[in-house]
C-alpha cells in the first residue's frame, strides 16, 4: 500500500511540474518589460525559446574575433617560459 502512495505522490509530483512550466510557456510577456535577459547578450543557451538558432555559433566567431584583435596572437609576452 506504501509503494500506491509513493507512485502516485510522484505522478502527481510530475503532473504538477508539467502543468507548471506548459502554463509558464503560454503566458505572454507583459507590455514594456524589457529585461536585459531577453536580448540574449549574455546568454549562450540553445534551448531557450528566444534565442536564435545560429547564436552560439556567433558568438564563438565574435570571442575568437576579439583574441585574435587584442592579443597579438602568436606574440609572446615574457609570461610564458
Amino acid at each position: 500500500m506504501q509503494q500506491l502512495y509513493v507512485i502516485l505522490l510522484l505522478i502527481g509530483l510530475f503532473a504538477f511540474l508539467a502543468i507548471g512550466m506548459y502554463l509558464n510557456k503560454k503566458t505572454p510577456i507583459p507590455a514594456g518589460c524589457e529585461l536585459p535577459s531577453m536580448k540574449c547578450e549574455h546568454c549562450v543557451s540553445v534551448s531557450c525559446g528566444y534565442s536564435e538558432s545560429n547564436r552560439v555559433q556567433e558568438i564563438k566567431d565574435e570571442i575568437k574575433q576579439s583574441i585574435k584583435t587584442n592579443s597579438g596572437e602568436g606574440e609572446n609576452n615574457g609570461n610564458i617560459k
